[in-house]
């Protein structure tokens, strides 16, 4: 029993949160030590990561922030959801590393936060210029890392953009990083004054491959002091279908069910991993799926349905036909499904679910998600 209280999940299946080992991801980790390595202008200074939800994207920026404070790199962090300029600045600011250096930044007004207007774009860049040269010429750096970037201001962007250009062609230690939903980024690429931005190295990230899982879960079921039979791990990896955040869902779940017989035996067993799995896509239906498509009208969910049909992209005007729609008045629905992230375009004239497992999903719940609609049978 006392030994039993000693025994900590490792396992972290919470949006953002670091989990106990980072794979499938070497080839991003790679370019951006490179790119810090190389100097001004290096390609991974500049670089933008794109996947579906839940595939890691904002735990990746968080490594790549990681990386760069360890080589001194003073590191911003920001979401496309909120006030980039302000935030940029404010943080700048605070930035107890450029005050350790002696290096004057200060806000143009008196005020406990930054507050820009449209008349505030060159106080940003002095504020932004001013300490990438300050860090430059010490040897280091600033990292800025935008999430959910899809979210974000084109124009506030389009100013970011505009500032990073101008300090890497005075080859100043500067970087972004911007992560989001694949298709979200395109589309705010093709925004104007975001040119600059469309040269960023591009990461998709996606499905990580099984025995990699498979690896990294037996070490970090081993790490923590439990055992696993062969069986049972080869169960879970496949639970997992590669997908990051599943790996921490199906490792969370499945570890917890080796630990309620840990004081007798601490090998997980087959019937613990199948155990474990079944609460972890459950979880991942409620938590992720479901959320997805909650508040969708009969006509969207009606197109999500349609698209079940097809094994792999869907052609928007087999789609159309099939909900008995006009293609014009079904792109209505397409377009407020690719909004909310549930499916993206894939080529022109298809599309294709943007969340792993959605098309399985709306299989098994067809007649309860139908019913709140009022379809019966």
């Amino acid at each position: 029993m006392t030994e039993q209280k000693r025994l900590v999940n490792p396992f972290k299946p919470t949006a953002g949160m670091t989990p106990p080992m980072l794979i499938g991801r070497e080839s991003v980790l790679d370019d951006f030590a490179d790119a810090l390595d190389e100097g001004a202008g290096a390609p991974g200074r500049l670089m933008r990561i794109t996947g579906p939800r839940g595939s890691g994207k904002t735990v990746l920026l968080t490594e790549l922030g990681r990386m760069a404070r360890g080589r001194g790199w003073s590191v911003v962090n920001v979401s496309g959801r909120e006030q980039l300029l302000e935030s940029i600045a404010d943080q700048i600011v605070r930035e107890s590393r450029l005050q350790d250096l002696n290096i004057k930044v200060s806000l143009p007004m008196v005020s406990a936060e930054v507050k820009l207007g449209a008349a505030g774009v060159e106080s940003f860049r002095d504020i932004f210029s001013t300490s990438v040269r300050g860090l430059t010429k010490h040897g280091l750096g600033l990292l800025v890392t935008i999430d959910e970037a899809q979210d974000a201001s084109r124009e506030q962007m389009a100013t970011i953009a505009t500032d990073v250009q101008y300090m890497i062609r005075e080859q100043q230690n500067v970087s972004l990083l911007f992560a989001g939903i694949t298709t979200g980024v395109l589309d705010l690429l093709n925004g104007e004054g975001i040119t600059f931005l469309r040269r960023a190295k591009p990461e998709e990230l996606g499905n990580i491959p099984l025995d990699e899982v498979a690896l990294s879960l037996q070490k970090t079921i081993v790490g923590s002091g439990l055992h696993v039979e062969p069986d049972a791990l080869g169960y879970m990896a496949n639970a997992t279908h590669g997908y990051a955040y599943l790996i921490q869902l199906v490792g969370y779940y499945v570890w917890r069910e080796g630990r309620r017989h840990a004081a007798g035996s601490d090998v997980i067993s087959l019937a613990d991993a199948r155990r474990g799995a079944n609460v972890a896509v459950d979880e991942f239906g409620r938590s992720v799926l479901e959320t997805a498509i909650a508040g969708l009208t009969r006509p969207a969910i009606n197109y999500l349905f349609a698209m079940t049909e097809d094994e792999g992209a869907s052609s928007t005007s087999a789609v159309a036909a099939r909900i008995g729609l006009p293609p014009a008045s079904a792109n209505t629905y397409r377009r407020i499904l690719i909004q909310r992230q549930i499916i993206e375009a894939t080529a022109p004239g298809y599309v294709a679910f943007s969340i792993p497992f959605m098309r399985d999903y709306l299989h098994s719940n067809r007649a309860a998600i139908l019913a709140r609609y009022g379809v019966v049978g």
